[in-house]
């Protein structure tokens, strides 16, 4: 099963679980689990049946009558297909269930030297104590934990001891060879390899070290006799699969590559070692995209593992990503200084991201006296142009011109494209006429070509030279007639004339050959914007941006197109990301301002006028028309700031008022409530009034 079917399958398992019954599973659910004793299920594991083994383990736990013993095998499984995440899981399993601390500590030091974590490797092994074979194992796990922190003379020391304690043990033997091969010393791999295998009848990883010894120099056929045979005395040797399916990659025979990783992904489906070699595969044939997709899915395996780092970094780089790529890259050449292909893609993200000296210095090793390292020449002349440093820049692309064309097997398309570069670093010295005299002699005998013809019109352009920038664009379509580089061009040179119509007529015609040509793009929204035509010139600048471009010139003028529609917050984004790229720019500095006023930021705008009228200070009229925006919005500042208090003491008159008439209402309600009392009272005392005589008792006598 490919890679690809097998990723539809386990698709298809979602679906059909979603939705409908699963024939997989209903086999499954007839499985008695429980029958399956501990002696059946060994036997599988060693038999190599691990999936199978794993499936009755998980159906005993669902049954709830799995044991320690249960959990502590399967941890062993997880072991042997190097998946440390898993084991540990097992082992805690394993524990809850009524493990001992002596089952599990050897088994939990292996699961985290399979993670990366040597020093919780280091620490279970110092806790615990260990007889017997597993004091033995201890030992030599002691020399990985070492191996692992890069502690090579204590690696080394452990797997001595272990040799001197029992020398008909080819396990410490195996351990210096499995050391020595993972520095690169390859003959010494070799013979302790030897060593071991004259102790043992036959063993898998040793036969791992002498295949990945004899592909690493060069016996390609030794190398993959041993590695089938490792793979046959152990058909879970993931080792020797990974070491094979390199061989094969390197070979180019991809499709035994792919065999090999399809058993794989049947031992383990989620191997991220897997997962790498398939990206590697797809990098291979051009799909970084997929690539990328891939290595991401292996979280952080491309961090812990060298050779992913590596592969991921150059699919960075091919995807255009230097600030993503430019760490793997570093961290791979910095444990392996020799790949060439490896400097030379991170001298190029350095100097992309304006990190220019950095990279010369990476290059150093590459650029002797009389280098004729053409890739090396041509990224040193990059490096020293982006720094403006035109003579140096001129110097390297002189050196790599003269070893293009002095080998046996000339480049034709390699020296046409340094001879642009030589033309460029002429025109930039103020050489136009030197500039175009190279560009000429690289179509001497019709061998003209787009690239060359559109670097000097160009050229000429700049320099002034109408005519000859016309009769080269005229040339660029005698050689592709309807070529959007061409017919842009000529739009170009109408826009130059003024003649707006005609210009945007031209772009319109390079575009309907080519929509996605950004230059005419660009080009057409700037004829656009100079007649005004901004709804126009918005959508051709938009669909740039949306591309994901980083030109500030194209912010910068969807920052001005935002302005003159009226829309000061998205033309303070769109400026906001011209300052990022080109944070020297006093026009882009003074239309973010302008942006700011837009949208009511009045004091931030003031701000950043001070900002632009640093950057113009050689521009007297911009620095005037800075002031004046200034002193205007200082002025509104000033008046907003006087009708604001102006407001508030109204609002205090207004509300002191309001208080006014509220203390008077309640004083009447008061005045009003006395006055009632009053009178109830004088009620009260009209109706109380002296008995009459006929009322009265007489005296008593």
């Amino acid at each position: 099963m490919t890679k690809f079917s097998q990723t539809f399958v386990l698709a298809g398992c979602v679906l059909v679980s979603a939705c409908g019954s699963n024939p997989e599973e209903e086999e499954k659910q007839k499985v008695d689990y429980a029958s399956f004793d501990d002696a059946a299920v060994e036997k599988m594991v060693t038999e190599g049946e691990y999936q199978q083994a794993l499936d009755i383990i998980k159906g005993q736990v669902e049954l709830e009558v799995a044991d320690s013993k249960d959990f502590l095998l399967e941890s062993e499984i997880y072991l042997t297909l190097l998946d440390g995440v898993a084991a540990e899981v097992s082992v805690e399993k394993a524990r809850e269930a009524g493990a001992t601390d002596e089952e599990v500590n050897l088994k939990l030091a292996r699961a985290y030297l399979l993670q990366g974590k040597a020093a919780e490797a280091k620490e279970k092994l110092d806790d615990a104590e260990f007889e017997g074979d597993e004091r033995y194992q201890a030992m030599l796990l002691r020399g990985d934990v070492a191996q692992e922190e890069r502690d090579f003379e204590g690696a080394q020391s452990y797997f001595r001891k272990a040799i001197e304690e029992n020398p008909e043990d080819f396990r410490g033997h195996l351990g210096l060879g499995l050391l020595a091969l993972n520095q690169g010393q390859l003959a010494e791999a070799e013979a302790h390899a030897a060593d071991a295998a004259a102790l043992v009848e036959d063993d898998p990883i040793i036969r791992y070290v002498r295949g990945s010894v004899a592909r690493y120099q060069g016996r390609t056929e030794d190398a993959k006799a041993h590695l089938q045979k490792a793979v046959e005395l152990h058909n879970a040797n993931l080792l020797a699969y990974f070491e094979l399916i390199s061989l094969f990659i390197e070979a180019g025979d991809t499709e035994q590559a792919q065999k090999q990783l399809d058993a794989v992904y049947a031992l383990t489906p989620n191997s991220p070692m897997a997962q790498y070699y398939s990206a590697l595969m797809l990098a291979i044939e051009g799909k970084p995209q997929e690539a990328e997709y891939l290595l991401l899915r292996t979280g952080d395996f491309t961090r812990a593992f060298p050779p992913a780092a590596r592969v991921y970094g150059h699919v960075a780089f091919a995807l255009g990503k230097y600030s993503t790529a430019q760490p793997y890259l570093e961290r791979f050449l910095d444990r392996v200084p020799s790949d060439r292909v490896t400097r030379l893609a991170l001298a190029e993200c350095l100097t992309r991201r304006g990190q220019a000296k950095k990279a010369l210095k990476y290059l150093e090793p590459l650029l002797p006296d009389n280098s004729e390292d053409l890739e090396a020449l041509l990224q040193a002349a990059a490096a020293h142009g982006s720094m403006g440093q035109v003579a140096d820049a001129r110097k390297y692309i002189e050196q790599a011109n003269t070893v293009a064309r002095s080998g046996d097997e000339r480049d034709e398309e390699l020296i046409a494209l340094i001879g642009q570069r030589l033309a460029l670093t002429q025109f930039i010295s103020g050489d136009n006429e030197g500039a175009i005299k190279q560009l000429r002699s690289l179509y001497a005998d019709e061998g003209a070509d787009v690239e060359s013809l559109s670097l000097m019109a160009n050229i000429q352009m700049e320099s002034g030279d109408l005519t000859g920038a016309e009769e080269t664009a005229n040339r660029i379509l005698e050689l592709e007639p309807e070529s959007a580089v061409g017919l842009n061009f000529l739009g170009a040179l109408r826009f130059r004339e003024r003649n707006t119509d005609a210009a945007i007529e031209r772009y319109t015609a390079a575009l309907n050959s080519n929509p996605d040509y950004q230059s005419a793009l660009k080009n057409r929204a700037l004829a656009y914007l100079a007649t005004q035509q901004f709804e126009k010139a918005k959508a051709d600048l938009m669909k740039l941006a949306d591309a994901g471009v980083e030109d500030a010139q194209v912010h910068a003028m969807l920052g001005r197109v935002y302005l003159e529609l009226g829309n000061g917050r998205d033309a303070a984004n769109s400026l906001k990301r011209a300052e990022a790229i080109i944070p020297e720019s006093a026009i882009i500095a003074t239309d973010l301002a302008e942006a700011m006023a837009l949208s009511g930021f009045r004091s931030s705008a003031i701000t950043q006028a001070n900002k632009a009228k640093k950057l113009a200070v050689r521009d007297k009229n911009l620095v005037q028309y800075l002031e004046d925006l200034i002193v205007t919005w200082q002025k509104l500042e000033a008046e907003e700031k006087l009708q604001a208090e102006a407001d508030k003491e109204k609002k205090r008159e207004e509300l002191a008022k309001k208080r006014a008439e509220m203390e008077k209402a309640r004083q009447a309600l008061i005045e009003e409530g006395r006055l009632d009392t009053t009178e109830d009272e004088k009620k009260e005392e009209d109706t109380d009034e002296p008995p009459k005589e006929d009322d009265v008792d007489p005296p008593q006598d």
